[in-house]
């Protein structure tokens, strides 16, 4: 090997050499270097969570002390609570005002949200304060007082953590102060249904129903739960479902069982006749017997029964009431139903009424009323027999003594349905009486007999007179529909009361639906003796038909029987100006203002047939009468402008028919008869223009009809005319008159 290639390789080898030692010193202080970065890095991140760490207390410190918000109210409380739980004496004022802070923050409205966004160092705090006061015994008055809406509040939230002990007591407090608090009740109600405590519930369902008492839903869930626990009460609250219409098939099992747990089928029967077999003399057996084939409608086999409890035991007061109730039901045995009667009411049967409706019933007036009057010297505050009393009183047209009755009962007598029903029904008498002299219902007094019903059925629902009653003022007031509602309610509870017919037809009358109300006339007609009832209101059915015929001799029965029903009369009057009768209409209204002088209806009347027998100054005068008591009295203005006309005076004519278009534009007979005026005077286009306002208000108004047709036709033009006889034929297709003028009209178009 040369020297020059020895030499380069021996360089060769110093520069590797020297190379790979650099690189192990460079390896060696990176790997130092390394080592130093990652004792730093610990550092670091030793301290960084030491930073966090004194962050998040910070934080944790920062969000205690913001639910501490506003003021130190928490950190009150529980400072309060801390020291109690310490042993330091207990003080109710410090523990009522934290109590009642903390409570500052909840809304009855909202207290379902406000619960939910409850956080857990207020919910801590509220339930210690709640532990507090159960260990302590706390009353909820000493704390809340006559607060009720602090005690549903506070109720909520103990139910809501778990106390529900003491959200019951807090409930029941709430109860106290506030009892007809509907969310309390129904609260308390669902709180019953979860623990079954059936008794509880009813308590609470009885309120509810007091504030509400057609609300179907709880009507038929009191029923059921007397229907579970035996009462036969259960009974009055499916029949006020039967009465509203909202009975379900459940309702109907449900009656029906309640009248098979009272003995009405033949199930029944047999159990008893066993009994009877095994113990022949025993008189309770008998009297169960007998009732339930009188709820049977066997009477004859109910009397047998009867028959042989008296042979054991003749001072079974009970066996007598039922006997006179089913003797009461046969005419020619209304003697032995009154003796009946009265050998109850001997043994101490709180049947006073029966016995003296049956004195009624057998024209024994004075008796009935010494009866009932005894019966009140012994307890005046018997409402029953005070009303019953006052009712024989009225029917007897002795009105004041009726009164004086209901005026000098206590406030305890008035408290049943009885008492305000015949209330009622003297108001609603003294109406009639303030009718008869103005011919219209003061509606004051209407509206006070309503009261008196209305306050009737809050103490009994189920008093069929009650409705029937409020059916009449409703009726009276022109409140058609809720009528109607009242009384097929009244009908419901009690379907064999024929005057409830007899109300009903009387509104179907008002309603304009004829056909039913004859129907309900015919139906009642079977068991109500009253005739004058029914020839009354055929009448008035003959009247609205147009069968005047028939009207005036159903009117004439009534007068027969009696000269003084009024309203007869005064249709009578009415029939017979409709029928020229002008005669026996002066006749009916002289008597009626003998009788009653401020009836102006009965005036007009009398105007009206003196007009009908052409003494028209008599007219005149009678109706001059009317128009100085009541100068806005159309009818008479209108019958004042005739008159005034058929006296040549024309010239008074017009203002008193101007007077009465401008007091009831809508009255089709104003314009009629100023149009008539108008043709008088040869100014028949003022006349067509007055009966073209009559048609219009009334477009069935013949006269007018057949008026405005024949000015057109006379004055023209022809396609007037003819438009005017078309509209005749319209409303009257067989009016020959109208038939003959129409193809004149149509000729003279031809040509």
């Amino acid at each position: 090997m040369d020297p020059l290639t020895s030499g380069l390789i021996a360089l060769l080898a110093i520069v590797i050499g020297a190379s790979v030692y650099a690189l192990q010193q460079m390896n060696e202080r990176i790997n130092q270097l390394q080592e130093s970065s990652s004792i730093h890095d610990a550092l670091i991140e030793d301290d960084m969570s030491t930073l966090s760490g004194a962050l998040n207390n910070l934080i944790d410190e920062a969000d205690a002390s913001r639910r501490l918000t506003g003021s130190d109210v928490l950190l009150k409380s529980q400072h309060l609570i801390e020291s109690l739980d310490n042993g330091n004496e207990f003080q109710l004022s410090s523990f009522n005002s934290s109590l009642r802070l903390l409570l500052s923050s909840f809304q009855e409205t909202t207290i379902e949200t406000d619960i939910a966004r409850l956080d857990s160092v207020r919910r801590e705090i509220l339930s210690n304060h709640m532990r507090i006061i159960q260990e302590k015994d706390l009353a909820i008055h000493s704390l809340f007082g006559r607060n009720d809406v602090q005690c549903r509040i506070f109720s909520k939230l103990c139910n809501s953590l778990g106390h529900r002990d003491l959200a019951l007591v807090c409930l029941l407090e709430s109860e106290k102060i506030a009892p007809r608090h509907e969310g309390t009740l129904r609260r308390l109600a669902s709180i019953a249904r979860e623990n079954g405590d059936d008794i509880f519930l009813r308590h609470r369902l009885d309120k509810l129903l007091h504030l509400y008492p057609d609300d179907p839903e709880l009507l038929r869930e009191r029923a059921h739960l007397l229907f579970r626990i035996g009462d036969s009460a259960a009974e009055l609250d499916s029949r006020r479902l039967e009465a509203l219409g909202l009975q379900n098939a459940a309702d109907r099992a449900l009656l029906a069982g309640l009248r098979e747990r009272a003995g009405d089928p033949s199930t029944a029967l047999e159990e008893v006749d066993a009994a009877l077999e095994t113990n022949p003399n025993d008189p309770n057996s008998w009297h169960l017997k007998a009732r339930l084939h009188s709820i049977r409608n066997e009477p004859g086999r109910a009397l047998n029964a009867l028959n042989e409890l008296f042979e054991i035991d003749r001072q079974h007061g009970p066996a007598w009431t039922l006997q006179s109730q089913l003797l009461s039901n046969e005419p020619n045995r209304l003697n032995e139903a009154l003796k009946a009667a009265i050998h109850a009411v001997a043994l101490g049967e709180p049947e006073w009424i029966m016995k003296a409706d049956l004195l009624m019933q057998l024209d024994r007036f004075d008796e009935a009323i010494s009866s009932l009057e005894s019966v009140l010297e012994i307890t005046p505050e018997n409402g029953h027999v005070r009303a019953h009393l006052s009712l024989l009183h009225m029917l007897d047209d002795n009105h004041e003594v009726a009164g004086n009755l209901l005026v000098e009962a206590s406030s305890k007598t008035w408290e049943c349905s009885e008492m305000h029903i015949q209330k009622g029904r003297l108001v609603l008498r003294e109406a009639d009486i303030a009718r008869d002299g103005t011919g219209h219902h003061d509606r004051g007094l209407v509206r006070g007999a309503l009261t008196f019903f209305d306050t009737a059925l809050t103490f009994d629902r189920e008093a069929p007179l009650a409705w029937v009653g409020r059916a009449r003022t409703l009726r009276q007031l022109g409140e058609l529909d809720e009528a109607e509602v009242s009384i097929v309610r009244a009908f419901r509870l009690d379907s064999n009361d024929p005057m409830i017919l007899v109300e009903h037809a009387l509104l179907k009358i008002d309603q304009g639906n004829l056909p039913e109300a004859e129907r309900l006339v015919h139906e009642a007609e079977t068991s109500l003796s009253d005739t004058e009832v029914l020839h009354y209101i055929r009448g008035l059915i003959a009247a609205e038909r147009g069968n005047l015929d028939e009207a005036r001799r159903r009117f004439d029965d009534v007068l027969v029987s009696d000269p003084n029903h009024v309203r007869a009369r005064l249709n009578r009057a009415t029939v017979a100006v409709l029928m020229n009768d002008h005669a026996i209409a002066l006749e009916d209204s002289e008597l009626l203002l003998k009788q009653y002088p401020e009836l102006d209806l009965a005036r007009l009347r009398r105007a009206e047939a003196l007009m009908g027998l052409t003494k028209w100054e008599w007219a005149e005068i009678a109706l001059r009468e009317i128009i100085e008591r009541k100068p806005g009295h159309v009818p008479a203005l209108i019958s004042m402008g005739a008159t005034l006309c058929a006296l040549d005076r024309s010239e008074e004519a017009l203002p008193p028919l101007d007077e009465a278009i401008r007091l009831d534009s809508d009255n089709p007979d104003a314009w009629h008869m100023r149009a008539q005026f108008y043709i008088e005077q040869g100014a028949l286009p003022a006349a067509l223009a007055d009966l073209e306002s009559a048609i219009s208000v009334d477009p069935s108004h013949t006269e007018s009809l057949l008026h405005a047709a024949a000015i057109a036709h006379e004055i023209g033009p022809l396609d007037r005319a003819e438009t005017c006889w078309r509209r005749v034929l319209h409303h009257d297709p067989t009016n020959h008159l109208a038939r003959i003028r129409l193809e004149e009209s149509l000729s003279k178009k031809v040509i």
